[in-house]
């Protein structure tokens, strides 16, 4: 088994590029002003002994993308199609146009599945046809930007391209190529994919209702993303809770005396009360006392 992730921003081709790894066409794929895939979907095929599934995403990885998945469960739905976790994460970008929502989109993948996720990444570029025969190794080397570099170094060095038109036995050879360099990968893992504490609690629950399963694997992903800076008002509230746990003791304090001052002054009260009670029957007493005497 091979577990593909498809990662970028919008607009690079991620789902052409799932549809050109399957043969044929089954993720939603067009030219459009607006987001085409609004959902993940998982998609399968052989290749070479090897039963490849391949999980396509909208966009989980950017600012816009997140403010469209406020509960997660979007995010939870990618980990659960493919727990118990990834042999290759493939983070699609455009050949020519590294831009800086692509270095966004590479940002999002580490908040969301972790820095380690890539070591096990390879760098996609759509429009191998724009290469013009030329070697994309060479276009990397050559390149002068830098976020591009660096995340070319991030990812091992692992790069392929495709030209997502491409049919027949062109397109066959050039899956080949990405295909053959992420079963290199996963061999290097000796077959273990990718995982984390979320993979963990999807698989260890794969049996259990599906939906079940996506709330609590959303509510762990909230939890956990929060915490890496996606929601700065849990941030800002959690330092405000901190700051009133350490005055907690002292205002624990303070309305402990302002309870026994409440019982004090009540039990003076009562006291009062019953003290002027008791006069006049003192009074009365000592009136019937004297005519006795007399």
């Amino acid at each position: 088994m091979l577990r593909l992730i498809l990662a970028g921003r919008t607009g690079v081709g991620k789902s052409a590029t799932g549809n050109s790894i399957l043969g044929h066409r089954l993720f939603p794929s067009r030219l459009a002003a607006t987001p085409v895939t609004r959902s993940c979907a998982l998609g399968s095929r052989s290749w070479a002994g090897w039963r490849v599934e391949v999980t396509d995403t909208p966009d989980l990885f950017t600012a816009q993308g997140r403010h469209a998945d406020p509960d997660c469960t979007e995010r939870a739905s990618c980990y659960l199609l493919s727990a118990p976790g990834p042999h290759a994460l493939l983070l699609v970008t455009q050949l020519g146009r590294f831009t800086a929502q692509d270095e966004e989109a590479a940002r999002g993948v580490r908040e969301l599945f972790g820095a380690g996720v890539l070591a096990r990444a390879v760098l996609v570029f759509t429009r191998r046809e724009d290469l013009e025969g030329g070697s994309l190794h060479d276009y990397v080397r050559a390149t002068d930007n830098r976020a591009l570099r660096a995340l070319v170094a991030e990812c091992g060095g692992r790069v392929c391209a495709l030209d997502n038109r491409a049919a027949g036995a062109e397109r066959d050879a050039q899956v080949g190529e990405l295909l053959a360099l992420v079963e290199r990968l996963a061999l290097e893992h000796d077959g273990a994919p990718f995982t984390d504490d979320v993979y963990g609690l999807a698989w260890a629950r794969r049996h259990a209702r599906p939906e079940d399963t996506l709330r609590l694997v959303a509510a762990r992903l909230a939890a956990r993303g929060l915490g890496r800076g996606w929601g700065r008002q849990w941030g800002r509230a959690r330092r405000w809770l901190e700051a009133e746990r350490r005055r907690w003791p002292l205002a624990l304090l303070l309305l402990g005396g302002a309870l026994l001052l409440v019982l004090l002054l009540l039990q003076r009260g009562l006291q009062a009360q019953i003290e002027g009670a008791a006069l006049p029957n003192a009074g009365s007493l000592a009136g019937k006392g004297a005519g006795s005497r007399r």
